[in-house]
């Protein structure tokens, strides 16, 4: 190709040393070590050339779905072991609480920060280091297992009598209350736990905000959903590895060695502690692997060398926005960009409301249940959540994978079918809808269950004449009994004066139940069973109830990955990652302080039995005022979410999510001097691969003399072991970022 007298070939603009003529200059520039697979610091670089190939973007999507799942399971295994370690160390409930939904406000706290100083620079390096941390953290938590001894229901007050090491609270009067021992040490513990969160708060922010960017960067457009839906359905199946973790360490006992309790007694301490090893060496690990990709993938970098090197031969010019607003990378510019943007913030509060109906109800579900159906809930300490419902446990079971494979599927669907915008948003607002539907629906449950002993109205009085001398704990969780004729339902043992329990196949039968032979006005009748009388209509509804809670959670699911790619193509490529902190952080700071805070009034509103002192977690709740609550708050979030939805299918529409594939091209972000800002039609991709299909005969031309490119182009878009050189060889006149000159952007909406 002759240009100016010379011949200028692909790898000069590479390679050569020469000054070039400024009519003919690389738009695209990039330092070489930025396209480089390896680890360095200091100067010091260690870039073996037979990892280079592993560069790839699915390799990067592996490793980085691995992050997420282990970041998940962290997650998962810390709310599994979170009140066996409260026990162990005198934690309050209300602490126990705040420290559940901490890593959330420090993803609110920090999302803007972290996910605007790492879109500016190395997001792997980003995330791996946000990933260190964590691991370290997860570590850490070790140090109260070696340092100090610990004690089941440690500072709180005990029984001493005979046959409590059964873990069923019986009738005994022969209590005695231990001195209350020295808790030093649990602000260590705390302060650790409460690291532990904002650990997986900066990895989580790191993943979403930096991984997913990284993702849809260094993807074609319409691939990017498939892939991102592998991570986020990968992240959330995490959890549920993480619980399964738990109870296979919980199983395993690591108290005092003098005793030895049964699995179901409150004396049986399980091996929290366990897992943190584990899954902080399996993060660290891929932490690594992570910091090994380069800033940008060379796959993607050569795409859009190529396309460069096309569209100057066109005559294709780029001009930089006059508004500096438009232009300017700084913090407060990008923030501005984002509020002044309709989708943006109609989209990120649609996903508040979404998050604070949905996290804030399954926090309190189990404590509904257990008003509504007088099923008491699962015990993290009774060796691993041993469920006395088998329905629950195979629901709880069978939900994450069925959320994370609705998440696939709808990623995989979008990619394939390649949906557009308005049907995108419009499938949001209906779902939205549904669950709003099915939440206020909730409130016409109906389970005709009887009335505990010592319930009315709205009260409950669990002393009676026939148990005041078994000195019940007011501490004593729900642990509901039944008359074996099925007709009286009492708190306890303890308050339905039994002093026997007996085990036959893991079904409980109480014997010599004060209550329950004054009640009946017969001597001989005094057996009680676990667990509450049976009513085929509360079974009934029970099913309906599990079966709205599986269908609720997976049609949420499907939202997930339309939602980021919505958020990715209605912003600049430089504020991909400031826009998920965005959301991170109105979701951390709106949908689990003000609205935790409701959630817990109301619940607390509704409590019928605290115990003896009002600081203590509530043991039981007015069913029916509590589920009023519950449903109509969550139904009434949902219907906003579902308004702010439909104005987000309203201004979005339009928008063009593929843009840059195939034969979608992104006219509006560049303009051409010798077409009247249209480009050639024979040319209708900036695709690495392609185009030459559609030009059959006709070259392609430069508009300033007419030279034929095709040769030339046609060599520096072959793969790399056909190019005159390699990715790992590129020189140092090649400076600069990519982003900023890159034309393959997609088009923003301001």
């Amino acid at each position: 190709m002759q240009v100016s007298g010379a011949m200028i070939r692909p790898e000069m603009p590479i390679h050569s040393s020469e000054t070039l003529d400024v009519d003919f200059s690389i738009p695209v520039r990039l330092q070489a070590r930025q396209l480089h697979c390896g680890l360095g610091m200091n100067g010091f670089y260690w870039e073996p050339s037979w990892i280079q190939k592993f560069a790839t973007h699915r390799v990067f999507v592996a490793v980085l779905a691995s992050l997420g799942f282990l970041q998940g399971a962290a997650m998962g295994y810390f709310i599994a072991t979170v009140n066996v370690v409260a026990n162990s160390f005198g934690f309050s409930h209300g602490l126990v609480s705040w420290i559940m939904v901490s890593n959330e406000i420090a993803q609110g706290v920090l999302g803007l920060v972290i996910s605007f100083w790492g879109g500016r620079g190395n997001r792997p390096g980003w995330i791996a280091t946000c990933a260190t941390f964590q691991a370290l953290t997860c570590f850490l938590l070790l140090l109260p297992h070696l340092v100090h001894e610990t004690n089941p229901d440690h500072g709180h007050v005990t029984s001493t009598a005979p046959g409590e090491s059964s873990g069923e609270p019986l009738c005994f009067t022969n209590i005695t209350v231990p001195e209350h021992k020295s808790e030093e040490y649990c602000h260590f513990t705390m302060v650790l736990m409460f690291l532990i969160q904002l650990g997986a708060g900066l990895g989580g922010i790191a993943v979403l905000s930096h991984g997913l960017a990284y993702v849809d960067d260094n993807v074609e457009k319409g691939n990017s959903p498939a892939l991102i839906g592998e991570i986020i359905a990968l992240r959330h199946l995490g959890p549920h590895v993480g619980v399964l973790l738990a109870w296979r360490c919980l199983s395993l006992y690591s108290g005092p060695l003098d005793v030895e309790p049964r699995q179901t007694s409150s004396e049986w301490v399980g091996a929290w502690w366990l897992g943190w090893p584990i899954l902080s060496t399996l993060m660290f690990v891929v932490a690594i692997l992570v910091a090994m990709f380069p800033r940008q993938l060379p796959s993607q970098a050569v795409k859009e060398m190529a396309a460069s090197i096309v569209d100057l031969a066109r005559g294709v010019t780029f001009q930089a926005p006059t508004d500096p607003r438009l232009s300017n990378t700084g913090f407060f510019s990008s923030l501005r960009r984002l509020l002044t943007n309709r989708i943006i913030v109609l989209n990120t509060l649609a996903t508040v409301c979404l998050q604070a109906a949905m996290a804030n109800y399954l926090a309190l579900e189990d404590k509904y249940l257990e008003s509504k159906f007088y099923i008491p809930r699962p015990s993290e300490a009774a060796g691993g959540f041993q469920d006395p419902w088998t329905s629950r446990l195979i629901i709880s079971l069978l939900k994450p994978p069925l959320v994370a494979l609705h998440i696939l599927v709808s990623g995989f669907a979008i990619s394939k079918i390649r949906m557009r915008a308005g049907r995108l948003t419009a499938w949001h607002v209906f779902i939205t809808l549904l669950v709003a539907i099915f939440m206020f629906s909730r409130i016409f449950t109906n389970c005709p269950s009887l009335h505990i002993e010592g319930q009315n109205n709205g009260r409950f009085q669990p002393l009676q004449t026939c148990n005041r001398h078994c000195d019940c704990s007011d501490s004593t969780l729900f642990t509901p009994v039944c008359t074996e004729q099925g007709s009286f339902l009492y708190y306890s043992p303890c308050h339905a004066g039994c002093t026997q329990v007996q085990y036959l196949d893991d079904i409980k039968s109480f014997a010599n139940c004060s209550c329950v032979r004054d009640k009946l006005g017969n001597q001989l009748l005094h057996q009680a069973k676990g667990g509450p009388c049976n009513n085929p209509d509360c079974n009934f509804s029970w099913i309906v109830n599990q079966c709205f809670t599986v269908l609720t959670a997976a049609l949420v699911g499907t939202r997930l990955v339309g939602n980021a790619i919505l958020t990715f193509r209605s912003v600049q490529p430089k504020d991909k990652s400031v826009a998920v902190g965005l959301e991170l952080t109105l979701v951390g700071l709106i949908a689990y302080v003000p609205a935790n805070l409701v959630y817990q009034l109301m619940a607390d509103s509704s409590c019928m039995f605290r115990g003896s002192s009002d600081t203590e977690e509530c043991k039981l709740y007015d069913a029916e005022y509590f589920g009023l609550y519950m449903h109509v708050t969550s139904g009434c979030l949902m219907t906003v979410c579902a308004l702010l939805s439909a104005a987000v299918w309203y201004f979005a529409r339009d928008l063009d999510l593929y843009s840059g594939d195939d034969d979608d091209d992104d006219d509006d972000c560049f303009e051409m001097e010798d077409l009247n800002r249209k480009r050639n039609p024979k040319i209708t991709s900036r695709r690495a691969t392609p185009g030459f299909r559609r030009r059959q005969q006709n070259p392609v031309t430069s508009e300033v003399d007419g030279v034929t490119l095709r040769s030339e182009v046609e060599r520096i878009r072959q793969p790399e072991q056909e190019l005159g050189f390699s990715i790992l060889e590129l020189s140092d006149h090649m400076d600069d970022s990519m982003e900023a000159s890159s034309p393959n952007r997609p088009q923003s909406l301001y």
